[in-house]
């Protein structure tokens, strides 16, 4: 879908502390053969629960929309994503961090969205059709937030990549901002998410700690895909989003400056995201992603505030956001930086 007047007017983010790798090879936690395939340098861990870390990005981003004059109150959308443990079980995070941000009266109502790592562009898919339909909200607030503290296991959760914490926020709104939205995709292959399912029965009270790992294999024992159908169907997805994104902006890939994907290892990082596109653009974060682990769904949003917050982005340069998620859900965006 193409977006005329769709903005970004502040963006938030926060890490833990940045843990070598080196040491949880030292301790066991990580094999020195398996952190030479993922290259990964260090990973964030975070003594905050993920409702804190969507306050304080949150917090940032609020104060960058406001200085932008974007209009923030009651009727602010808010919406909160995420796709692990949150603090307390049976409660509802988005309502605590919404009343910390935009105040305990609020008109409309905080909503969680389940996008598994996909969340970051789903919500902002959302936010923007949201604000583009319905005339009377003058903004919408993102936040993502993930931990993935013991007893998770955040060196094997999933294949080919480390899980790191942290959070990211994004003011949506209309009129101006940092960057404007030009189109978003997204699309879905259900046929994929036994990858994450396995033989899993369905419990009565959560798995204390899941192995991925042999889910998936679970599931490719089944015979009904093959890895290299697996592969492929992926490819096709991903092709498929960033196609009708760029389609949708009026842009080919030689039009994009900067590439934003899930933060996963070097070698998954090549075989998700480069060899399906026809072309990658030259600016990546996928060396930043290397220093911090994959955030959850918090990714593709921590990535737009490193591009701000570093002044990576010069007038007019685009941003090719990437997002999947278990399920399996593809997404793609493309944003440009406001001009001079």
């Amino acid at each position: 879908m193409r977006f005329d007047d769709i903005w970004i007017s502040g963006t938030g983010g926060t890490l833990g502390d940045l843990v070598p790798i080196g040491r949880a090879v030292e301790d066991g936690s990580y094999s020195a053969e398996v952190a030479e395939s993922t290259g990964m340098v260090s990973v964030s861990q975070s003594a905050d629960a993920p409702p804190e870390m969507a306050v304080t990005a949150g917090r940032q981003a609020l104060k960058e929309a406001a200085a932008c004059g974007t209009e923030i109150g009651p009727d602010t959308l808010y919406l909160h994503s995420h796709s692990h443990f949150q603090g307390v079980d049976m409660w509802p995070a988005a309502c605590w961090i919404g009343g910390e941000l935009l105040g305990t009266r609020m008109a409309g109502m905080p909503m969680t969205v389940s996008a598994a790592s996909n969340g970051s562009l789903a919500c902002l898919e959302i936010a923007a059709s949201m604000l583009a339909g319905r005339p009377e909200l003058p903004s919408a607030l993102i936040t993502v937030a993930d931990r993935f503290a013991p007893p998770t296991d955040r060196w094997y959760l999933s294949p080919g990549m480390v899980f790191g914490d942290g959070a990211a926020s994004a003011v949506v709104t209309r009129g101006d901002g940092r960057l404007r939205l030009l189109s978003c995709a997204s699309e879905t292959d259900a046929a994929l998410e036994g990858l994450s399912r396995g033989d899993e029965p369905f419990r009565t009270a959560p798995e204390p700690r899941p192995d991925m790992r042999r889910r998936t294999r679970e599931f490719l024992a089944r015979g009904e895909l093959s890895l290299r159908d697996v592969r492929a169907r992926s490819a096709a997805g991903t092709a498929g989003v960033v196609s009708r994104a760029l389609s949708d902006a009026g842009l080919s890939m030689d039009g994009i400056d900067w590439l934003v994907t899930p933060f996963v290892g070097r070698a998954l990082f090549k075989e998700s995201f480069v060899r399906p596109l026809d072309a990658v653009p030259g600016n990546t974060l996928a060396e930043l992603g290397l220093t911090i682990g994959h955030l959850g769904p918090a990714d593709q949003l921590y990535g737009l505030d490193h591009l701000l917050k570093e002044n990576l982005l010069e007038p007019g340069k685009r941003v090719l956001l990437i997002g999947t998620g278990m399920g399996f859900t593809f997404s793609a965006a493309v944003l440009e930086a406001r001009g001079a």
